[in-house]
């Protein structure tokens, strides 16, 4: 269709474009234009829209009525007579959309937050990780060390002078810390035997060991009776040099002096009717730098004098004195003994010896 050509007034075309001439001010100004109406159509998402007035072109310009425009786009349209400005806002549901995307943009946010502290957390713990990997590692190679040296201890010293021993080893190469231990319900006998020189080479054997293996290592340690839970010996490097402390009694006197007086003190009847009802008193003193142990029996003759009388010097008094010392030697073997039986008023009525050395008992009446 051929266009059609209209000249109008400005005036006109603001009352078309905006809303009537009541909108133009005393400063307005009239010009005369020409504009080209040809049909133009309005489609708003893909919705054609109804056009009154009708747009049209001026200076390849097309113009459409903007509250139209403005009312298809959810746009709210007015006239601000004191500004002589359109004034265009938001409709309803843009408004809406407007508040969703802002929460939208505060929940992003949010989490934008959330995931920073997250990074931030995982890179602490990412730094726990590596620190406690470090001591895992720290810690499998102390464990080796020690490791190595108790293997080596089980194998060559878990058997020593007939006494089982167990070797618990803590540490590194820096520090290591031995405990040696030993059940002296099974060896007493054994380990009283023992010299404190013998014990002092032997751990100065192990030192010498560890000192060659470990040579910055603090070595220190202890030797542990387990039926008592008790520290028989300590031992530490001062200025290159092992030193040892034996905190022990070879023997506990008094257990075996209640053992004695249990077991061969009465009821002695049992080795010759002559004895009848005596009884006998055990008294013990020890010396362990030599070895040797001393035994004091105590008769009393103003109770049991026709008693001892009837079998002093007899085969039942011999086998009696004989079972005193085998008796004494299950605690303490290779220990020398030294012994006598005397009256109430400590007079002697007889002594008996063994030496270890020899493997002898002889006695005096």
């Amino acid at each position: 269709m051929k266009k059609r050509l209209i000249a109008v007034t400005a005036m006109v075309i603001a009352g078309v474009m905006i809303f009537s001439s009541a909108a133009l001010g005393a400063a307005s100004v009239a010009k005369n234009i020409k504009a080209y109406f040809s049909g133009i159509k309005i489609i708003v998402n893909g919705v054609q829209q109804a056009s009154s007035p009708e747009p049209f072109i001026y200076n390849d310009t097309t113009y459409v009525p903007i509250r139209l425009i403005s009312t298809a786009l959810g746009k709210n349209v007015a006239w601000d007579q004191q500004q002589n400005a359109v004034i265009i806002t938001d409709g309803a549901a843009e408004k809406q959309a407007s508040q969703e995307l802002t929460q939208l943009k505060n929940q992003l946010a949010q989490k934008d937050a959330e995931i920073t502290q997250l990074r931030q957390q995982n890179s602490y713990y990412a730094g726990q990780i590596i620190d406690l990997q470090n001591k895992i590692k720290e810690l499998e190679k102390k464990k080796n060390v020690a490791a190595e040296l108790e293997d080596y201890l089980e194998d060559k010293y878990s058997k020593w002078k007939k006494i089982k021993f167990e070797f618990d080893v803590d540490g590194d190469e820096d520090e290591l810390e031995l405990t040696i231990e030993v059940d002296l319900s099974d060896y007493k006998s054994k380990w009283a035997s023992l010299d404190e020189d013998d014990i002092e080479d032997w751990l100065n054997e192990i030192y010498k060991y560890v000192k060659k293996e470990y040579p910055n290592a603090d070595f220190y340690g202890a030797i542990v009776d387990v039926d008592e839970d008790e520290t028989l010996v300590e031992f530490k490097v001062s200025k290159g040099k092992l030193k040892v402390e034996f905190n022990y009694s070879i023997i506990d006197l008094d257990e075996l002096e209640d053992e004695l007086n249990d077991e061969l003190g009465y009821m002695l009847d049992y080795y010759h009717k002559d004895f009848g009802d005596m009884e006998a008193y055990f008294t013990l003193d020890i010396n362990e730098s030599k070895q040797r142990l001393y035994v004091t029996v105590e008769i009393d003759l103003s109770e049991y004098g026709d008693e001892w009388d009837a079998v002093e010097g007899t085969k039942a008094a011999k086998r009696w004195i004989e079972d005193i010392i085998d008796f004494i030697l299950d605690y303490v073997e290779d220990y020398d003994i030294i012994g006598e039986i005397v009256d109430e008023d400590g007079d002697t009525l007889a002594t008996f010896n063994y030496y270890a050395d020899d493997d002898e008992i002889s006695i005096k009446w």
